[in-house]
């Protein structure tokens, strides 16, 4: 029995994935390509490397320190107050 390559909601299987990713370029078959080319989970799980069928889970960054806010906060005030001393000046 030949391996099922795509779910009952069209999805690519990990066998899917695996065709497609074991396939010489141009040569995958046309149906899975075709899915792919389409549908942004499977490309999502296809570039992640996800090929067990365990859906992708995107790392989160940390947020960036609260004194670093503080002073991207404090230049851009401080750049808007020059520019408004400068438009001030040329009136």
């Amino acid at each position: 029995m030949p391996p099922v390559l795509a779910d009952p909601k069209g999805h690519l299987t990990p066998a899917g994935l695996a065709a497609l990713a074991s396939a010489r370029p141009g040569n995958a078959p046309v149906e899975l390509a075709t899915h792919l080319a389409s549908c942004a989970r499977c490309q999502d799980r296809m570039l992640s490397g996800a090929t067990d069928g365990s859906p992708t889970r995107r790392e989160r960054r940390a947020p960036p320190p609260p004194w670093r806010i503080w002073a991207v906060l404090a230049a851009a005030l401080f750049l808007l107050l020059s520019i408004l001393a400068t438009i001030q000046r040329m009136r």
